[in-house]
């Protein structure tokens, strides 16, 4: 579209003709430049880019570093069980069955998750016999303090598994709302460049008001039968021309009235819309054959023009294509629709969001005695899950999400099809503007043809004079040898009288004067399509603008129900759990730190946890 826009651009500021000394008042989007227009529209362009990728990549991190910690709970579990099963081999193993003689929920949830994971090993680090070896070397006194710091273990890893999972539900909320934060952020950033878009093609009311005043329709009517009239002054031009040509006095019986006609309804049909076979078409009626013209012959105008109009026709062409690939995203048919994938992912999302598990409901039991939300507080799997599983104090947040969903892009599919409606109507202006390089063709092509015909004709003429001359010499000298060879000569020349000569002058006058009343027709309707250059290019800048604008604003409102649903999701209990978590986690590195043993990891899900939901989520 700024490709479009430029073109169109130089088109209206072109000195071409008459327009030279026009009145450029008449052009209401004059004052715009191709740089500001092309900078607003790059904006919005960029802001389309960026609309999704900012709060993907930040959705993509977290949930990387939630699965990391995840991923971690399993071999924390194999490294507690294989310490424990080292002090089973000692003689005071008694100890260790003591303490841990009631089985707790934690003891279900580790021996489900170790269950889990030595189903799938393959391999161990050290055989039974290295440890009874090892363990065996150990004193009454180290094997105590072993037993002790296995039990502190078990007390941090308890600790950080319960934390893990009564967090678990707060972590999934933060998610989503930093989502749908940055995703309301950049949909903020959209509307505002749409916005600076639409402010920077719009016009001030005395210049709409003079659009509004033009009379171009009257103008066009004028011309066309101002066309019609020079078409048939042509061919009737062109019928002289055959007469003289062939020595006819009627032309009504030969094949000159087939062509004059195919042309003249040719002219009707296309009148203003002149193309390359309509010109060729009229220019053989009018006894011109194989019509060239070489750059000598064009003026620096025309030679502009068909540059213009080559450029405007390729301009046009990339937008069609572009709005071609846009169609193919939207179609319907297209199984990588853009629509089915935002539905396919966060359908994925949704279920992630929720906390839903496995349907065993032994998982699910230990999962909840864990402090694991299982119920889905926040609604994100909609209607069917609460008639399932039913909860008073249960959110909308699915529902939020799939209003959000209807909002995203809403009615893009009848904006791609308005624009291409638009641009498929830029043919008659490309036809209008190709009109003008094909009417000084013709003009330049009819006086040329006149022009040597009338040589022919002049020439022929002084020849036959001079030889009709020189037999009448021959004649009274009594030479008669010569008389006869002078007349053979006379015979091969062609018969052409002063007359001919003379309407021969004629028609070549009148060439000329049908030249110059064609590039007037040609530069009046140039002059036209300058002052309305640039029109239909911000008109569908302007359609595009608007519509981000009204979706862009929608999106934003959508989405800030979205957020308030994440935060009432939220309970308080889940942020004193987590600040609890948090304290506890702070106990321990000090007590690392005594034991000179720091711990340079750090947990990031927990910092900055406040009373507030909405300080919570960030």
């Amino acid at each position: 579209l700024s490709g479009l826009f430029s073109v169109e651009k130089d088109i209206e500021t072109a000195h071409i003709g008459d327009q030279i000394k026009s009145n450029k008042k008449k052009q209401p989007f004059r004052k715009l430049r191709k740089s500001a227009v092309n900078e607003v529209l790059l904006g919005l362009a960029q802001g389309k880019v960026d609309r999704a990728r900012p709060g993907l990549i930040l959705l993509g991190s977290m949930l990387s570093a939630y699965y990391t910690d995840l991923n971690s709970i399993v071999p924390s579990f194999k490294e507690f069980v294989d310490a424990t099963r080292q002090l089973h081999e000692l003689d005071e193993a008694h100890l260790i069955k003591d303490e841990n003689a009631n089985a707790s929920s934690f003891d279900k949830l580790k021996s489900f998750i170790v269950n889990t994971y030595q189903s799938n090993e393959t391999t161990s680090r050290y055989t039974m016999e290295d440890e009874v070896q090892t363990i065996g070397s150990l004193n009454t006194t180290q094997s105590k303090a072993l037993q002790r710091r296995v039990l502190s273990n078990e007390k941090m890893l308890k600790q950080s598994m319960t934390s893990i999972c009564r967090g678990s539900a707060l972590r999934r909320a933060r998610m989503a709302w930093w989502y749908f934060k940055t995703e309301a952020k950049q949909a903020a950033n959209v509307h505002a460049t749409a916005v600076a878009l639409r402010q920077a093609l719009s016009i001030d009311a005395d210049t709409a008001i003079a659009m509004k005043e033009r009379r171009y329709a009257e103008d066009e009517t004028k011309d066309n039968a101002a066309e019609i009239d020079l078409v048939k002054r042509i061919l009737d031009l062109g019928k002289k021309n055959f007469s003289l040509s062939h020595n006819e006095s009627s032309t009504e019986s030969s094949p000159f009235l087939e062509s004059s006609q195919a042309a003249l309804n040719m002219a009707i049909d296309q009148v203003g819309r002149w193309d390359a076979n309509a010109a060729q078409t009229i220019l053989q009626a009018a006894g011109v054959e194989d019509a060239e013209v070489t750059i000598d012959e064009t003026s620096r105008e025309l030679r502009h023009v068909r540059k213009y109009a080559i450029s405007l026709r390729e301009s046009v062409g990339r937008c069609l294509e572009a709005v071609s690939a846009l169609t193919s995203v939207w179609d319907s048919d297209n199984d990588a629709r853009i629509s089915k994938s935002r539905r396919e992912f966060w359908a994925a999302m949704s279920t992630f969001f929720s906390g839903k598990v496995s349907k065993d409901l032994r998982n699910v039991r230990v999962l909840a005695n864990a402090g694991v939300d299982t119920q889905d507080r926040g609604g994100w799997l909609g209607v069917k899950f609460e008639q399932e599983s039913p909860l008073p104090q249960r959110r909308r947040c699915g529902e939020a999400t799939k209003f959000y969903l209807k909002k995203r892009d809403s009615q893009a599919g009848i904006l791609i099809s308005r624009i291409s409606k638009l641009l498929n109507e830029y043919e008659r202006r490309l036809e209008g503007i190709e009109c003008f390089v094909y009417m000084h063709i013709v003009g330049i092509q009819l006086e040329k043809h006149c022009s040597v015909v009338r040589a022919k004709s002049l020439s022929a003429w002084e020849k036959r004079t001079d030889i009709s001359t020189a037999i009448n010499v021959a004649t009274k000298k009594k030479i008669p040898k010569l008389v006869e060879e002078l007349r053979m000569k006379l015979d091969g020349l062609p018969q052409v009288s002063h007359t001919t000569v003379i309407k021969a002058k004629e028609n070549h006058l009148a060439s000329k004067t049908l030249k110059t009343d064609l590039h007037k027709l040609a530069n009046r309707r140039l002059g036209r399509a300058q002052d309305v250059a640039t029109e239909r290019v911000i008109g569908i800048v302007s359609l595009w603008a608007k519509h981000e604008e009204s979706v862009a604003m929608e999106e934003v409102k959508a989405l800030g129900k979205a957020v308030q649903e994440v935060e009432l999701s939220i309970e308080a209990s889940d942020v004193d759990r987590n600040a609890d978590d948090f304290s506890f986690i702070s106990s321990v590195k000090k007590e690392e730190e005594v034991l000179n043993e720091p711990n340079q990891e750090s947990s990031s899900t927990s910092k900055g946890i406040g009373v507030n939901r909405r300080r919570t989520l960030m």
